[in-house]
């Protein structure tokens, strides 16, 4: 079994290793999004930065990515595997071999991985986020999703390893968010200008 959880990590990072943002933003003339905007490779950035019409295939290709990681997981050790994959395609996307371990903030990758891994915690999770938004905006609607969702998947898949799974990456996650943001503003950057 040791073995297929290493594939299923291998898999994982690999694919969180792809830069959909980037990719696509150079197709808009935006040779790397980590020299411009707020500097995070990735959706919210490029949106920004090229356009929400454009920015839309990122949205898509980087939950994909997770979802396919997490499905390979499962596939080849269970619900470890799944756990495993995806852990390191949210760790691919934010530290990538292939852009020197400057990555993004890797949200979608949590959402994509978590559509498959706890698909019914994403219900709630969806549902506050459209409760949310319609009465604020997508970014506090984003929040209050990643507040219900581990709650979700406690009441729905109890206290057991998809729940570590979910504090733990969200957890990696505001590290991340947090550590950018301050060097964002070290750097004299207003991250709220753009998006």
């Amino acid at each position: 079994m040791t073995l297929q959880y290493v594939i299923a990590g291998v898999v994982g990072y690999l694919l969180g290793c792809i830069s959909f943002a980037n990719l696509i933003a150079r197709r808009h003339g935006v040779a790397d999004l980590r020299a411009t905007g707020d500097r995070n490779p990735g959706y919210w950035n490029a949106r920004g930065s090229i356009g929400i019409r454009a920015s839309v295939p990122i949205l898509l290709l980087d939950a994909a990515k997770a979802a396919v990681a997490v499905g390979v997981g499962l596939v080849l050790a269970g619900t470890w595997g799944g756990i495993i994959a995806w852990a390191a395609v949210v760790l691919g996307h934010m530290f990538p071999a292939t852009m020197r371990f400057r990555g993004g903030r890797s949200v979608l990758c949590l959402v994509g991985g978590a559509i498959v891994l706890v698909p019914f915690a994403c219900i709630p999770a969806a549902i506050a986020l459209l409760l949310v938004r319609w009465r604020w905006d997508f970014a506090r609607g984003a929040q209050a999703a990643l507040i219900v969702a581990p709650f979700a998947v406690w009441v729905i898949y109890g206290a057991g390893p998809e729940l570590y799974a979910t504090v733990g990456l969200l957890s990696a996650i505001g590290v991340r968010s947090a550590l950018a943001d301050r060097a964002l503003k070290r750097a004299g950057i207003d991250k709220n200008r753009f998006g």
